[in-house]
């Protein structure tokens, strides 16, 4: 009988992860080629170009990150086959790999806390030819990291419930149909507090302030949203047929970090394999490092190193997918693999600018781009700093260290998470 290990491999390979994505109308290498085509118009105006819809990949796209029982890819629904994918995107550009249509970090929400209605009518939203964006805002300008502390209020009204606050560095937030967005029916109770509302994009007293002005990764629109006596009916709340009274839907944000942090750690990977690969090309082509006394022995020690870190940050991604995959509390392992993917990132861009110089600059492009994108991704989905923080605090409640080997029985692991 074929074994779990052997189904994994068999299934979350590239090529059949290509393949599953041909079949459900979305040609991988053709939407890379369009990114690196477009890459340097939408890094110099933050804006996806027109040209870039005139195909007909647009309803797989929006399609991505949709279950399979709304209509998504049923080969592609694991955490493990949607990093591959965001690693062959990131390679082509990490900002439109973050910036494509679908319902992004609405997603693990609306999947944890709406009813079966809700989730149909969100999804139905991307059934369509024409790009769909979904966005997830929770952070705000006062309340540092952390979340629960949030000032943006919900107020109950015969109609529904009013929404009064402020949303920062929303992706996407600009060109989102709807945004998920959490707010506090009372402070005092904390994150018991919270609950997440559905907020359509013409709502009124709903308004996008401002794009905030971005080192890198400008194609996201980190956006700055506004809710003024913002009013939206009873049925937006998300709220699960069997809530009960105590029910947070600050859990559901969480799951969507938990869920997404690898999948912004394969974007980085991404990126790092794509300036590794630029770099050794742009040596083997004749030139020489910026620092004359190097020779071509330590340009290679140095490409090796990058391998071992950009190997180092793949195996922590796929480890925490794995995680999620088998319904584990993933929380400090995603935390991990985000953390050490930007250090990487940074370490990459670092290292491949000291070796090619100005001139190296001059003919790898995209090379500037990506030391820039390197500095945004340390600041998305929270910053290194407060990641090693969740690191630390998971570390000290769990009772197995993260380095400890993992069981080979999905079962059996779940059953252990469980107890943790």
């Amino acid at each position: 009988m074929e074994t779990y290990q052997q189904a994994l491999q068999q299934s979350h390979t590239t090529a059949a992860l290509k393949a599953n994505l041909a079949a459900f109308g979305l040609d991988l290498a053709r939407l890379c080629d369009q990114m690196r085509m477009h890459r340097n118009e939408a890094d110099r105006t933050g804006q996806i170009p027109d040209a870039f819809w005139q195909s007909d990949l647009v309803r797989a796209l929006n399609l991505n990150l949709v279950p399979t029982q709304h209509g998504g890819c049923p080969q592609v629904q694991s955490l493990v086959s949607r990093i591959m994918l965001m690693e062959q995107l990131g390679y082509a550009d990490a900002a439109l790999a973050l910036a494509l249509p679908g319902p992004g970090l609405a997603m693990p929400p609306v999947l944890a806390l709406a009813n079966h209605q809700q989730q149909a009518q969100f999804f139905a939203r991307f059934q369509c030819n024409t790009p769909r964006w979904g966005a997830f805002a929770i952070t705000e300008p006062e309340c540092g990291s952390d979340a629960t502390a949030m000032g943006t209020s919900a107020r109950k009204t015969a109609k529904g419930w009013v929404l009064n606050g402020t949303k920062c560095f929303i992706t996407n937030g600009a060109r989102a149909d709807t945004v998920i967005t959490f707010a506090t029916i009372n402070r005092n109770a904390g994150r018991f507090g919270i609950r997440a509302f559905r907020v359509d994009r013409d709502t009124p007293g709903f308004a996008v302030l401002r794009l905030e002005r971005m080192v890198g990764l400008r194609a996201t629109q980190l956006a700055v949203l506004s809710y003024t006596d913002c009013e939206v009916p009873h049925e937006a709340q998300l709220k699960r047929d069997d809530e009960s009274g105590l029910s947070d839907a600050f859990s559901g944000a969480q799951q969507s970090w938990d869920y997404f942090r690898p999948l912004l750690s394969a974007v980085m990977i991404g990126t790092c394999r794509r300036v590794r690969d630029e770099l050794a090309a742009y040596f083997e082509a004749g030139a020489r490092p910026a620092d004359s006394r190097l020779r071509a022995k330590s340009v290679q020690a140095c490409l090796i190193d990058l391998d071992r870190h950009i190997t180092a940050a793949y195996l922590l991604s796929h480890h925490a997918a794995w995680y999620a995959d088998n319904g584990c509390t993933s929380a400090m392992h995603a935390s991990i693999a985000k953390a050490y993917a930007a250090r990487v990132a940074g370490h990459v861009t670092r290292t491949a600018l000291a070796l090619a110089g100005l001139d190296g600059i001059v003919n790898c492009p995209s090379l500037e781009q990506s030391c820039r994108d390197a500095k945004a991704f340390d600041i998305m989905e929270g910053t290194g700093d407060m990641q090693r923080l969740m690191i630390a605090r998971a570390a000290q409640r769990s009772p197995h260290p993260p380095w400890e080997p993992i069981q080979s029985n999905p079962s059996a692991h779940r059953a252990t998470c469980a107890r943790a």
